[in-house]
């Protein structure tokens, strides 16, 4: 009995672990209520729009996504501060940043992992993964880190517990480096399984859950459950058609593809984000000969016509001045967080969670004029006129896996508190 503290103090830590720059696993950069990110990959010429690379996506429509996708890996860190090119396009993600044109874009990355989880667990990656910290920490902008992607795709041949490890060693030293402008993105491949939970490395170490749409029955159904039951954001992190869009009619290309990808986003309110591969995939020595056809939407005036018509839609968010303002980025990279599940004392207030509420005792007098609830998108969820210096927020008001804004306005002025509601 004499470990029994030491090592409920050594697990408590740990838990702890992966909260400044996960925050506790909360659902960071979500767009405001029924938005959806678009997001372009994944190569420079897919995604186009800069000097050298001018028959893209960009170059052919009138906006700029939102997101575009990116890929590096261990050992290396190929593709982020130099060209790479494993036979699917040039990568490079700093290509984007000297470029005016993506000054409102974030970035989605994918991490290669593929035969490294057992280097990544011994420490044999720390300078890389401190690397990658610093590349991440030095945007000034949200980086979504797909850690892994396709976990659960066999030809990836992930270990389930070793990913797991892997996952959280990454996130435990990007933790020690402080970095908050980080997002970290859970991807399945889509494939419907009861045991795609054996990759998952925990609530508090994943932002986003997201999977991959190509073809087959009804992809990503067992992410989308699992999103459901664990409060979390959804991603579509890869989506292609898989026809040549160069041949064959349009509108059959539509109505039988891209019409139901729609309607399975605008069908679930958790799918937040689509990212869309524009890719001759057919000119790539990668995927030459495996019938993935070429799914630039540019290449066919009726697959682009209903694109652009879609995209046009309220619904959908693109790059825009003031869209890091938009996701908080400020606040996520300023929260002093507060994990209320056990009582905690700030300053001179009190925070105390119960099953049915949260209550705020407060120790300055004469009582406070009001206070609010809001979210990190600027919802207003709870708002009360009281002089009362004991107030009871109702749990339901609140609701679970979100950083919650608590203003409090009194006689000499206001005091925010950003707290952690699991």
């Amino acid at each position: 009995m004499k470990y029994f503290q030491p090592l409920m103090l050594l697990l408590f830590s740990l838990q702890l672990m992966g909260q400044s720059s996960a925050h506790y696993g909360a659902a960071k950069y979500l767009p405001e209520d029924n938005k959806k990110f678009l997001i372009i990959g994944q190569d420079l010429g897919a995604v186009g729009g800069l000097d050298d690379y001018d028959d893209g996506y960009v170059d052919h429509l009138d906006h700029v996504p939102a997101g575009v996708t990116t890929y590096t890996g261990f050992p290396g860190l190929s593709g982020l501060r130099n060209k790479a090119n494993w036979g699917s396009g040039d990568v490079h993600a700093d290509a984007y940043l000297s470029d005016t044109t993506f000054d409102n874009t974030f970035f989605v990355i994918g991490l290669h992992l593929v035969d490294q989880l057992n280097r990544i667990v011994a420490g044999n990656f720390d300078a890389e993964i401190t690397s990658l910290g610093n590349w991440i920490k030095d945007q000034k902008r949200p980086v979504f880190l797909r850690i892994g992607y396709e976990f659960d795709g066999s030809w990836n041949g992930y270990d389930p517990e070793t990913y797991q490890s892997a996952w959280r060693y990454i996130v435990h030293e990007f933790d020690k480096m402080d970095i908050r402008n980080i997002a970290y993105v859970w991807q399945s491949a889509g494939i419907n399984s009861a045991t795609v939970d054996r990759w998952y490395p925990g609530d508090e170490y994943v932002n986003w859950v997201a999977y991959s749409h190509f073809d087959g029955t009804n992809p990503g159904q067992s992410i989308r459950d699992f999103a459901e039951s664990h409060d979390k954001p959804i991603m579509i992190a890869e989506s292609t058609p898989r026809r040549d869009l160069k041949i064959g009619p349009g509108q059959f290309y539509w109505d039988e593809w891209y019409d139901p990808l729609f309607a399975t986003i605008y069908g679930n309110d958790r799918i937040r984000a689509l990212a869309y591969i524009n890719v001759d995939w057919d000119s790539q020595s990668m995927w030459e000969g495996q019938g993935w056809g070429d799914s630039r939407v540019q290449v066919n005036p009726t697959v682009m016509f209903n694109w652009e018509t879609e995209i046009e839609q309220d619904t959908w968010v693109v790059a825009h001045d003031g869209l890091f303002d938009d996701l908080g980025y400020q606040v996520w990279q300023d929260s002093t967080i507060l994990n209320v599940s056990s009582p905690v004392v700030e300053m001179e207030m009190v925070l105390t969670l119960s099953e049915n509420h949260l209550q705020i005792h407060l120790d300055n007098s004469p009582g406070p004029k009001s206070v609010a609830a809001i979210d990190l998108n600027g919802k207003l969820m709870y708002s009360n006129q009281t002089g009362s210096r004991i107030i009871e927020i109702d749990r339901s008001d609140l609701p679970g896996n979100q950083i919650i804004i608590i203003k409090v306005t009194t006689e000499s002025g206001s005091s925010i508190r950003k707290i952690w509601i699991n």
